[in-house]
């Protein structure tokens, strides 16, 4: 009789454990996943639908297999009289910001993926280095501005 009610507690105080290891899946009819040089996109027909974005004329859903999305953009002004690059990408310690054109007031701004500022300085020679030694490896933006105006934002890996 002991040994039946030790079994019945052990069972009732392992159960939550084994239930909450569990994740959850979707079951669906169709999907697929793509990758490509400017992102990957993974789809899946028959889920449910958690949440909807909409910007404009661009919708989308969200369920299950998206449940940790995030929108970013990454932008270039068109037409501009300088080039702006960064380099190395993939970084492990440093960027180097390098643009060929004027630089007059110019200035950068490192965000992080959840767009919090982390970085920020001014650029005043070509090319101007970044140290990302003592961030986390994650993805990062650096934002290039010149009085004001955004000019573009580039996307970094930190490894």
């Amino acid at each position: 009789m002991l040994k039946q009610i030790v079994i019945i507690l052990l069972s009732l105080l392992t159960m939550p454990h084994i239930i909450w290891a569990q994740e959850l899946q979707a079951v669906v009819s169709g999907g697929a996943y793509h990758q490509g040089s400017a992102g990957s996109i993974s789809w899946s027909l028959g889920e449910v639908a958690t949440e909807t974005l909409k910007a404009g004329d661009y919708i989308i859903t969200q369920g299950f297999q998206q449940g940790r999305l995030g929108l970013t953009s990454v932008k270039e002004t068109p037409n501009l009289d300088v080039t702006i690059s960064a380099y190395p990408n993939p970084t492990h310690d440093y960027i180097n910001i390098e643009i060929i054109g004027e630089i007059t007031n110019m200035h950068y701004a490192v965000f992080d993926i959840n767009g919090r500022a982390v970085k920020s300085g001014e650029i005043i020679e070509s090319p101007t280095q970044v140290q990302f030694n003592e961030m986390g490896s994650a993805i990062y933006f650096i934002r290039i501005m010149q009085n004001g105006q955004e000019l573009k934002t580039l996307r970094v890996v930190k490894n």
